[in-house]
């Protein structure tokens, strides 16, 4: 039985034990659900809290990304006087440390903090102010503490957070119902989930916010345009605009809106019966949506691209006509299989749109022909086909890279007849190039040998520079990979050559979903 792995996870997610005090993978220290993989307050074990300048990291404290250490002590020889540029060189009273050199003044734009010159809106040791440091594996983003990458658990109820570069991973924290989405809004973060809420948490450490908008039925995607938020529902197949009426107060905690953003709705489009709208890209004043079809209903709803005119965000217009994604023998059916189109994730890329095609067959909810994109012109409508290649099926999601562009294929899952996943074909990251060729294919897959290792499927994805984090749809890891010229190559994964995934979305039996994977700007 082969059925997509992303609407298995959605239709055997089950409810979390009401009796349990922590969501999975979490400890109760005093009154609080810790991750003891990476708390700096709790590692290893609750009360067990890291040095300075230290962090958690698989339940032991080591020095921050950046740091060394010097007799004993994390220190960052970039800015510390007693210790700049190596440890034990010391620039001497009066005298300041800018970027492991030892000078009179700090350089024009920095600031000096004590004897160290620092940039405040991007420094980790003094984050927006001198006395501000961030922990755990955070970073500093325009004066704020957070993390680079953020990803949502969406069977275990949980965000966590990772540190680029490093690849360190935070402490995960429960929040919501089934995370299927996540944004950032200024200081907050927007987690969107399947109890038909859109959740707010502080951006510096997803500690949850007092409100929560109401969403409509199987709520698939989020996205910020300050002020205004977008979600797409997928059931009640609409898009729903909602808008902040709070303005930005007192930083106090780690955020200007202590009691959230008051999003309130103001509009709404709906694209019509069984069209299930799943992901949607802003190009100039419009919003381009995917619709995916369903595959209990009418199945013509599906295959098409809807432009919403955003000239007034406030309301928002349908226009027409529809993109008709072509079907038949454009599809490349294998044999016996009558595939459609079923557009997933979209993304808007040098003047076109670019949507990954599951292409699957209805008759039986898997892939029906070969890894397809869909390359849009906006203006005429002229819809062409890209190949991915033979070691894509199921196209899923995208993102540019530069001038290139990277598709994740989730692969053709096959179940037994209690659901267990058996096999997982042709998962895998394919690379296009300025002309839109494939250049260079990553596949996902366990090791030929290993009997122990949980198969994987490549789900969504963030871009972080050069760096590809890589959601896993059915075992909560995430992988990375560098994009070198016209290559893709493996930073964490399972080929036992490379550092191992990141442990993210972890659970102690059943599959995990990673909802979303997101990069904080």
């Amino acid at each position: 039985m082969t059925v997509t792995i992303v609407a298995l996870g959605l239709w055997l997610s089950g409810c979390p034990d009401s009796g349990a005090e922590c969501s999975e993978g979490l400890t109760l220290c005093s009154d609080q659900c810790e991750d003891l993989t990476s708390s700096t307050s709790n590692c290893g074990a609750c009360g067990n809290t890291c040095g300075s300048g230290q962090v958690c990291s698989e339940g032991a404290c080591r020095c921050q990304e950046g740091a060394t250490l010097c007799a004993g002590q994390c220190t960052v020889t970039a800015t510390d006087a007693n210790n700049c540029g190596a440890c034990g060189v010391s620039c001497g009273q009066g005298r300041v440390c800018e970027s492991g050199q030892c000078k009179v003044n700090c350089s024009q734009g920095l600031t000096r903090c004590g004897d160290s010159c620092v940039d405040l809106a991007k420094d980790a040791g003094h984050c927006g102010t001198c006395e501000t440091a961030c922990t755990d594996a955070k970073s500093c983003h325009s004066g704020v503490c957070t993390y680079d990458v953020v990803a949502a658990c969406f069977n275990t109820g949980q965000v966590v957070g990772l540190q680029a570069g490093s690849d360190l991973k935070g402490p995960n924290r429960a929040i919501g119902d089934h995370p299927q989405s996540v944004a950032p809004m200024q200081d907050v973060l927007l987690v969107l989930d399947t109890a038909k809420k859109l959740r707010e948490a502080r951006l510096v450490d997803y500690v949850s916010l007092p409100k929560a908008a109401d969403t409509d039925d199987a709520p698939n995607q989020v996205l910020v345009e300050d002020p205004y938020v977008y979600v797409l529902n997928s059931s009640s197949n609409t898009l729903l605009v909602l808008q902040r009426k709070t303005a930005p107060g007192t930083l106090t905690e780690g955020t200007r809106f202590p009691q959230g953003l008051g999003l309130e709705p103001v509009a709404r489009v709906d694209f019509g019966a069984s069209s299930n709208p799943f992901a949607m890209a802003r190009l100039g004043t419009d919003l381009w949506v995917t619709l995916y079809g369903n595959f209990f209903g009418d199945l013509s709803a599906g295959g098409k691209v809807a432009r919403v005119s955003l000239a007034n965000p406030a309301q928002p217009e349908l226009t027409s006509p529809l993109v008709q994604l072509p079907s038949g023998d454009a599809l490349q059916p294998f044999p016996d299989r009558s595939p459609v189109p079923t557009p997933s994730g979209i993304v808007a890329h040098r003047g076109f749109l670019y949507v990954a095609l599951n292409n699957l067959d209805p008759n039986t909810y898997g892939p029906g022909g070969p890894g397809l994109v869909a390359k849009i012109d906006p203006q005429t409508r002229e819809v062409k086909y890209l190949p991915l290649g033979d070691g894509c099926l199921n196209a899923g999601w995208l993102a540019p890279v530069g001038n290139k562009l990277v598709v994740s294929c989730a692969g053709e899952a096959t179940y037994d007849a209690s659901y267990n996943l058996t096999a997982v074909k042709k998962s895998s990251l394919v690379l296009l190039d300025e002309q839109d060729a494939a250049v260079s294919t990553w596949a996902l897959a366990c090791p030929e040998s290993s009997t122990s290792c949980a198969l994987p499927s490549a789900g969504r994805f963030a871009v972080v520079g050069n760096r590809i984090y890589l959601g896993d749809n059915n075992a909560g890891r995430i992988f990375v990979v560098d994009v070198t010229g016209n290559t893709l190559t493996e930073v964490r994964g399972l080929s036992g050559q490379k550092q191992p995934p990141i442990p993210a979305c972890q659970r102690e039996s059943g599959f995990s979903l990673v909802g979303d994977v997101v990069a904080i700007p």
